[in-house]
C-alpha cells in the first residue's frame, strides 16, 4: 500500500505542477482590461466630429489593434480553459489520494480490532494503530481543504465568472497555489509515513497471530488474514 500511495501522491503533485505551468502565461484580466480601454478610445473618437481625417486613421489603427487583441484573447482563453480543466482534475486526484489514505486507516484499524479480539492479543497493538489513524486523519482533511482553497482563489481571479475586481485575485491565487502545493506535498508525506508505520504494526500483529496459532497447533498462514499493505 505504501508504494501505491507514493505513486498516486507523486502523480497528484505532478498534476498540480502542470496546472501551475499552464496558468503562468494566462492573464485574461489584462486582456479584458486592454480591450475595454480600446473600445473606450474608439467610442471617444467616434463621438468627436472635428478633424475627421485624423480620427479615421486613429479609428482604423484602434480597430486593427482590437482585432489583434481579440485573436490573442481567444488563444489565451483556450489555454485558460486547459488550465481550469487540468486544475479540476488535479483537485479531484488530490481528494482521491487523501480519501484512499482515510479508507486505508479505517479498514486496517477495524481489521486490527477484530484480530486482536479474536486471538486475545495485546491491546497495545490496537492502541498504536488507532493512534496512527488519529494522527493521519487531520492531515488528509487538511490536504483536501487546501486544494479546495486553491480552487476558490482561482475562481475568484477568473473574469469569466463575472465577479468584480477579479484582477485583484490573480497574485493571491498564484501565491496560494505555490504554498498550497507545498502543503499538500507535506500532507502526502505525513500520510505515507503513517502508512509505512501502520504496515510495521500489522506485521507485528501477524507475527503474534502465527505464534498463537502455532501454540494451539493450528495451521499457520502468514497472509491469510492480512489486509493489502504491501
Amino acid at each position: 500500500m505504501s508504494r501505491i500511495f507514493a505513486a498516486l501522491a507523486l502523480f497528484a503533485i505532478i498534476m498540480l505542477a502542470a496546472t501551475m505551468m499552464l496558468g503562468f502565461p494566462v492573464d485574461l484580466n489584462a486582456r479584458v482590461s486592454h480591450l475595454r480601454d480600446l473600445n473606450d478610445q474608439m467610442g471617444g473618437l467616434t463621438a468627436r466630429g472635428s478633424d475627421a481625417d485624423n480620427n479615421a486613421k486613429e479609428i482604423e489603427r484602434i480597430r486593427a489593434e482590437i482585432e489583434q487583441d481579440r485573436r490573442g484573447f481567444a488563444d489565451e482563453q483556450l489555454l485558460g480553459s486547459a488550465h481550469k480543466l487540468v486544475g479540476i482534475a488535479s483537485a479531484l486526484i488530490v481528494v482521491l489520494v487523501c480519501s484512499i489514505a482515510v479508507t486505508y486507516f479505517v479498514g486496517t484499524s477495524r481489521w486490527c480490532r477484530e484480530v486482536v479480539e479474536t486471538y486475545e492479543l495485546s491491546e497495545s497493538l490496537l492502541l498504536r494503530i488507532q493512534k496512527l489513524k488519529r494522527r493521519a486523519f487531520p492531515w488528509a482533511v487538511l490536504g483536501m481543504c487546501t486544494v479546495v482553497v486553491i480552487s476558490a482563489f482561482g475562481a475568484a481571479s477568473d473574469p469569466g465568472t463575472g465577479l468584480p475586481k477579479t484582477a485583484d485575485w490573480v497574485i493571491p491565487h498564484l501565491g496560494v497555489a505555490f504554498l498550497g502545493t507545498g502543503l499538500i506535498g507535506y500532507c502526502f508525506y505525513v500520510l505515507w509515513d503513517a502508512i509505512v508505520q501502520n504496515h510495521t504494526i500489522i506485521e507485528s500483529v501477524m507475527h503474534e497471530v502465527r505464534d498463537v496459532r502455532a501454540t494451539k497447533g493450528l495451521e499457520t498462514e502468514p497472509d491469510a488474514h492480512a489486509p493489502l499493505v504491501s
